[in-house]
């Protein structure tokens, strides 16, 4: 019962405060510090997204994704691509994982696998 208050405590406050205080994150940051700055702001919550989607979207990635006995979708710390960087190495990728993989390598040269963590 816990995660579920918690769980719906943070899905408002993200509804109410995300577009505020992103909006004020980016005019702030462009006016002391610059372009450069926003870029890396916008990075920064890029890899933020990432791990979210990562937590959220685990169940249905790991079934459509990954084969059996790949690395598994679900940690809060970890990105997608760094998922995919250690199924495309351990050749646990499905069709679909590396229909997305593909499309990364289109944006980034070997994105997943530059992206892989280590925990």
């Amino acid at each position: 019962m816990r995660g579920l208050i918690l769980f719906i405590t943070a899905l408002i406050l993200q509804v109410l405060f995300y577009p505020i205080g992103f909006t004020y994150s980016v005019i702030l940051t462009i006016c002391k510090s610059g372009y450069k700055a926003l870029d890396k702001y916008l990075f920064n919550c890029a890899i933020a997204a990432d791990q979210h989607a990562n937590t959220f979207l685990a169940k249905l990635f790991n079934d459509i994704m990954i084969q059996v006995g790949g690395h598994q979708f679900g940690n809060p710390d970890e990105t997608i691509s760094s998922v995919l960087g250690k199924n495309v190495k351990s050749k646990k990728l499905s069709y679909t994982g590396k229909v997305l993989n593909f499309i990364l390598n289109q944006i980034d040269k070997d994105h997943s696998i530059k992206s892989i963590e280590t925990h």
